[in-house]
């Protein structure tokens, strides 16, 4: 599975509106293709960050209109490192 994150702006959401948004989608499956990892929120400047795990990204585009957040760029990720642990996606 291919990973992707994307960069959004969405001025002015609140915490209630990011919370509402992302309980849509329960068990942060919106479908068999497409998982939605983590969602990074600076409410504060409306800045968002996604990622996800799917078989194309027209998958992750799918989810990114459904909750309503343009992204400003969506980026294939070829690595990971995390906790000083280094893989390839």
């Amino acid at each position: 599975m291919a990973r992707f994150v994307a960069i959004h702006h969405v001025p002015g959401i609140t915490e209630e509106e990011f919370r509402a948004k992302l309980s849509a989608v329960r068990q942060w499956r919106p479908d068999r293709r497409t998982t939605i990892l983590k969602v990074y929120g600076d409410l504060e400047h409306g800045r968002l960050i996604s990622e996800c795990e799917a078989a194309e990204q027209a998958h992750f585009e799918d989810w990114i209109k459904l909750v309503g957040w343009p992204a400003e760029s969506i980026y294939k990720v070829g690595l990971i490192c995390q906790v000083g642990n280094i893989w390839e996606v």
